[in-house]
């Protein structure tokens, strides 16, 4: 249930956030926002905003891949349809089961493993109509660099929620995310912000914190379900259930194309995810 429920409030981050005019800009200021909500929050519950030897590591390895998430997320809603690039961007179930049983020696079952492609194939058949994916090679390109980056920092906070707390942990690993899209801005020339009147701001300014708040909640919940001992494998497969509702959400408030078919292809998403619970 934590990770159906973070999978209804992560494509929120990306509605509120498309269209802005310096998406750089908006992304970073979610990053620090987060760095401000997770060192608040665990101050506010008397913890040490230190980690443990054991925790560093994977902190910065998730830093480092999330870094890398952003970028090709934001690359990739320059270029296309939310509706296309965020379903390939949430295909990393698969490469986390390889990665968790090569380097963890994780063993699944013939139905689990049934299960995540059954996710993984109805996720991409969620899409637009087949040929319009490799209409911008590049595009596909960065959606998929945000993939493997996922795939690499869940399997990263799996391995953290073992030695840390996750608002201690997320205060340490959004100092490296924050510090990465600065120099990503830096050396990628983003345009910088446009003057806007105090009207236009205050829009602007809400809808970052509105992204900060509804991401921070959806991260929080995850990571909850790893110290719970949730399998990643298990988890970044569940939470493709956030597929058909970027794409409905995406259809009502982007008016991004839409198309009835999605709706089998959310019933077999659907009975994926039945095949993991059970």
């Amino acid at each position: 249930m934590m990770v159906l429920l973070s999978a209804l409030l992560h494509p929120l981050r990306d509605i509120s956030l498309k269209g802005i005019t310096n998406p750089a800009t908006a992304y970073f200021g979610v990053s620090l926002g987060w760095v401000v909500l997770a060192g608040g929050l665990a101050l506010l519950g008397d913890q040490s905003l230190t980690l443990t030897h054991q925790a560093w590591q994977p902190a910065v390895i998730s830093g480092l891949a999330l870094g890398c998430y952003y970028f090709g997320t934001l690359a990739a809603m320059r270029r296309g349809h939310l509706s296309i690039y965020y379903p390939i961007i949430r295909s990393s179930p698969l490469i986390i089961l390889v990665l968790n049983w090569v380097l963890f020696g994780q063993s699944y079952s013939a139905l689990a493993a049934l299960g995540i492609l059954v996710i993984i194939a109805s996720g991409f058949l969620l899409q637009k109509p087949t040929g319009r994916l490799f209409d911008n090679v590049g595009a596909l390109g960065l959606a998929l660099l945000a993939m493997v980056a996922s795939a690499v920092y869940t399997l990263a906070d799996s391995v953290a929620m073992k030695h840390a707390e996750p608002n201690v942990f997320l205060f340490w690993v959004y100092l490296i995310v924050s510090a990465s899209l600065g120099l990503a801005w830096l050396f990628t020339k983003s345009p910088r912000p446009k003057p806007m009147g105090n009207a236009g701001g205050q829009l602007v300014w809400s809808r970052i914190a509105f992204a900060c708040v509804t991401s921070y909640a959806s991260y929080y919940l995850i990571l909850t379900a790893f110290q719970l001992r949730a399998d990643p494998a298990y988890v970044g497969a569940v939470r493709q259930a956030s597929i058909p509702v970027s794409i409905v959400l995406a259809t009502l408030i982007l008016r991004e194309p839409r198309s009835r078919r999605r709706l089998w292809w959310a019933g077999l998403l659907a009975i994926g995810i039945a095949m993991l619970a059970i």
